[in-house]
């Protein structure tokens, strides 16, 4: 895949980006934590990355259809920079509302920069194998950050202290922006564009978000997906909200055993990647589909109802890759099988879909693990996997055809 220059340059920019985000993940909490003493002001920081996804959602993916997409992920690239390096003025509580600014002003420009990188991407790579490929390796990228980032984060916060964590993000976004300035990649054809003001340009908005709605709903492969998309978010949303209860009111597990269990999922994650691709090159994406569900509701049933740590260890390790193949294979048909011209908006309508579906699980774990157990609610999800699972026997088994409509850029 790194053959592909273009690519090269995507997939760096992303990578910085990534590493940065995540690099705050854990430093914005504790510092709002410090600041105000406040648990609820901590938690309204993670609170506020996830409103503009449902707000902004399928709005963004009916721009992105319009716009030349490398020119919206640069400057979303730079918009979120000076967002974040807003932070770098906070430090009193009653400035604390500065972040959750920068916060939403940078999840904001994320609706924006998700979709334009999902629709870009098969424009760079084409829609047969290369396709899986910079998938998997984006997935392979995103692992090992989710592996590194948050500690590397919390030990440049706890040695350097904020002000360093915010500026390592911002200028990632600078770095990426500059990597994506590189693509050489130019759309032969201009993207649909609008003309008009005012009320007419509203309802025609309105009508190209509709088009991206429409074209799930007459498609029974991508319907099926997303149904089974939105099932999978609620589950293991519900996971996450439960796994630390879990591992300490039902495992008993110390901090250094906590951080071992994490590990081990992370692992069990990258290991998904080259997994994923032996399986794509074997059977069809239906069966890969199914095959990784009923897998990972298994791996829940197997893990959430054997409490020995030892055992444990073990299953978390083939949590993750079920989880991985299941993600890559579905970014894949949908960005292989949809056409270009409606990519952007198909990609943040499943987007949309699947954070108000965490949204969902999210609640509903904190509430079931409190009603009726946590290991009871770990066993709900492996029925909303399972039912996912059965979701996916719902497509059709023949393929749907694959566009002709996406011209490549330069490989060299």
């Amino acid at each position: 895949m790194l053959r592909i220059r273009d690519y090269r340059f995507l997939a760096s920019g992303q990578l910085l980006s990534s590493l940065g985000d995540w690099f705050l993940l854990l430093a914005v909490p504790y510092y709002v934590l410090e600041l105000t003493g406040s648990a609820m002001a901590s938690g309204f920081s993670l609170a506020a990355g996830t409103v503009p996804a449902l707000v902004l959602g399928p709005l963004a993916g009916a721009l992105v259809d319009r716009w030349n997409r490398l020119r919206v992920m640069i400057a979303a690239d730079l918009v979120r920079m000076v967002a974040v390096s807003l932070m770098l003025w906070v430090d009193s509580p009653d400035e604390v509302w500065l972040i959750y600014v920068a916060l939403v002003l940078e999840s904001s420009l994320s609706q924006l920069f998700n979709p334009a990188s999902a629709a870009l991407l098969p424009q760079l790579v084409g829609r047969g194998g290369d396709l899986h490929a910079a998938n998997s390796l984006s997935a392979l990228i995103a692992g090992s950050i989710r592996l590194v980032g948050g500690p590397l984060g919390g030990a440049v916060y706890g040695v350097l202290g904020f002000t360093a964590v915010v500026a390592i993000d911002t200028i990632s976004y600078a770095c990426s922006a500059l990597y994506l300035s590189m693509v050489r990649y130019r759309p032969r054809t201009t993207a649909c564009r609008s003309t008009g003001a005012g009320r007419g340009q509203v309802r025609r908005l309105v009508a190209e978000i509709r088009d991206g709605v429409a074209q799930i709903r007459h498609s029974p492969w991508l319907v099926a997906l997303a149904a089974a998309g939105a099932l999978f978010a609620i589950a293991t949303s519900a996971v996450n909200v439960g796994l630390i209860p879990y591992m300490d009111r039902v495992l008993h597990a110390s901090p250094q055993i906590l951080g071992l269990l994490f590990g081990a999922f992370g692992a069990g994650f990258l290991l998904g990647v080259p997994l994923s691709r032996a399986l794509a090159r074997r059977f069809a994406d239906r069966t890969v589909l199914v095959g990784s569900l009923t897998a990972l509701a298994v791996t829940f049933a197997a893990t959430f109802n054997t409490p020995v740590i030892g055992w444990s260890a073990a299953l978390f390790l083939t949590i993750g890759a079920p989880m991985v193949c299941f993600a890559i294979t579905s970014g894949t048909f949908v960005a292989r099988h949809t056409p270009d011209a409606m990519l952007g908006r198909v990609s943040a309508t499943n987007g949309f879909l699947q954070a108000a579906a965490s949204l969902s699980g999210m609640v509903a774990g904190s509430l079931l693990s409190e009603a009726l157990g946590i290991v009871t609610m770990m066993n709900l999800c492996c029925v909303t996997v399972a039912l996912a699972a059965g979701t996916i026997l719902l497509m059709p088994r023949r393929q749907p055809p694959i566009p002709e409509d996406v011209s490549l850029g330069k490989a060299a």
